[in-house]
C-alpha cells in the first residue's frame, strides 16, 4: 500500500481553513449571552430558560414575548414586545 503525498496547494488550504475555524470558534465563545449582557443573575438562580436551554444569543425564542407563551424573564415581562429589548436590538445590528 502506497501513501499518496497531498500536494503543497491543498495542504496551504487545509491549513488556511484550519486557521479560521479556530479564529470562528474563539470569536463564537467570546460573544455575550442575554444574562451575561444584564447580569441579571437569573443563570446563577437556575430559574432562565435562555440558560437552562442554551438559548443566550436567541433568548427571545424561549424567555420573552416572541416565544409564544406567557414570559418568563423579568425584562420581557417589562416590554410588549422583544424587539424593545437593548440586547434583541444589538443582537439583530450585529454590534454584540
Amino acid at each position: 500500500m502506497s501513501v499518496k503525498k497531498v500536494p503543497p496547494s491543498a495542504a496551504a488550504a487545509f491549513e488556511a481553513f484550519s486557521k479560521a475555524l479556530e479564529e470562528f470558534d474563539e470569536v463564537r465563545a467570546e460573544r455575550k449571552k442575554c444574562w451575561e449582557f444584564y447580569n441579571c443573575g437569573m443563570d446563577k438562580s437556575g430559574k432562565c430558560s435562555a440558560f437552562t436551554k442554551s438559548a443566550g444569543r436567541r433568548c427571545w425564542l424561549v424567555v420573552g414575548t416572541l416565544s409564544g407563551s406567557e414570559p418568563e424573564c423579568e425584562r420581557a415581562k417589562q416590554l410588549k414586545s422583544c424587539k424593545e429589548c437593548t440586547f434583541y436590538q444589538k443582537i439583530k445590528k450585529g454590534e454584540i
